[in-house]
């Protein structure tokens, strides 16, 4: 585990604990979603059509990251905080420390995505990292409407 890893799980470590609630999909208006490219449009287009608001957070640029600790600096942390999601979809097909302190400081009542680390998602799905994101919010929606409630 390299410094940058160590730092994240001290400050992982230090969260305050909240009160999650995995709602069912029926009942779930609005939406964060994570993902460090912007290649994800036809899933946003396909939540837009389900009425459910969506706001979609990809990489942050390079100046908008801190370099010692890859976390987001603190404009994109107060975005992040700004508002409460009803639920907070992690797309990452790949561990990235930058994109797991986003999900860790997303507000949202619920959170899941791909297994990547304990302790910052609600719910995981263990699908292969080659898997599509696709594949991924499909399988979190089966969940969600399965047993959600």
């Amino acid at each position: 585990m390299n410094i940058r890893e160590k730092i994240f799980e001290f400050v992982l470590k230090r969260q305050s604990k909240r009160k999650v609630c995995m709602p069912h999909w029926d009942s779930v208006k609005s939406i964060a979603i994570l993902y460090p490219e912007d290649s994800i449009q036809p899933i946003i287009n396909k939540l837009d059509g389900m009425g459910k608001e969506v706001i979609f957070f990809g990489m942050p640029d390079k100046k908008d990251i801190s370099w010692w600790t890859a976390c987001p600096k603190k404009d994109m942390l107060s975005l992040l905080t700004a508002r409460e999601f009803d639920v907070m979809i992690d797309l990452s097909q790949h561990p990235d420390l930058t994109m797991q302190y986003m999900a860790m400081h997303i507000n949202a009542k619920f959170k899941t995505g791909r297994y990547m680390r304990d302790g910052i998602l609600d719910m995981t799905i263990d699908t292969p990292a080659q898997e599509t994101p696709d594949y991924l919010f499909e399988q979190v929606i089966r969940y969600l409407k399965m047993f959600g409630g």
